[in-house]
């Protein structure tokens, strides 16, 4: 099964050509300023490299979070929109899970939830979850755990002061999502509803913290009465 794989839930984009299982091509790149402007480029780019045309692809699978809130639109926009104009199957999985893959099943992801904050999945923490770097401690409970992630490099010295047992993956390559191995992660013979697959938030956006009640946009207000 031909796939194509992306993830920009973090400042990393990853995106991948999987066919059977292997690695046709690969692409990852930091990206501060958003994804948005190169996904299509990049993606075209690894066509080209691969030798493929997009309708070559059977099936696309998407990192779905936590991370970035716009970082996980375009993501998922992009694949859903493939996936609508081909009538192929879309797959998702979280963020942390793809992130943890990279390093074994026991490693704990700690992702940069930005606003000095972290979200957290592994161990004893079945979901993840946003909390303040200090307080990640205390929700692993006792043990030894190896944190891996953007978030756990960012606060590595409150993450390791604050639990003898914590300890952070020395390779930096394994800190960022590898879209490559999302495919190991979802049943490929169950895909996902189009219309029901959505990102993987944990906390509210700023929108709905900065305006509960909804923008106050002009669209909204009464005519004015001439």
């Amino acid at each position: 099964m031909k796939l194509l794989c992306i993830d920009t839930a973090t400042f990393f984009e990853s995106v991948a050509l999987i066919d059977g299982g292997q690695i046709v091509a690969e692409h990852r790149v930091e990206r501060h300023r958003g994804h948005g402007p190169g996904i299509l480029d990049d993606v075209d780019g690894l066509l080209m490299q691969s030798g493929w045309c997009l309708g070559d692809v059977d099936g696309f699978v998407s990192g779905l979070g936590p991370g970035s809130f716009t970082g996980l639109r375009i993501c998922l926009a992009t694949l859903k929109g493939f996936a609508l104009a081909l009538n192929k199957p879309i797959y998702g999985a979280r963020t942390t899970h793809l992130i943890r893959a990279g390093v074994g099943e026991d490693a704990v992801a700690v992702l940069d939830a930005r606003r000095g904050q972290v979200y957290v999945e592994g161990g004893p923490i079945s979901e993840p979850v946003c909390c303040d770097p200090s307080r990640v401690a205390e929700l692993l409970e006792d043990g030894v755990y190896r944190l891996v992630g953007d978030g756990a490099t960012l606060y590595e010295s409150i993450l390791t002061e604050t639990m003898p047992g914590i300890s952070v993956i020395d390779d930096p390559a394994l800190h960022h999502p590898r879209a490559a191995l999302l495919p190991s992660l979802v049943d490929l013979e169950s895909p996902q509803a189009l219309a029901t697959l959505e990102p993987v938030y944990v906390r509210k956006s700023d929108a709905e913290i900065n305006y509960p009640d909804g923008y106050p946009d002009a669209a909204l207000r009464p005519p004015t009465k001439k």
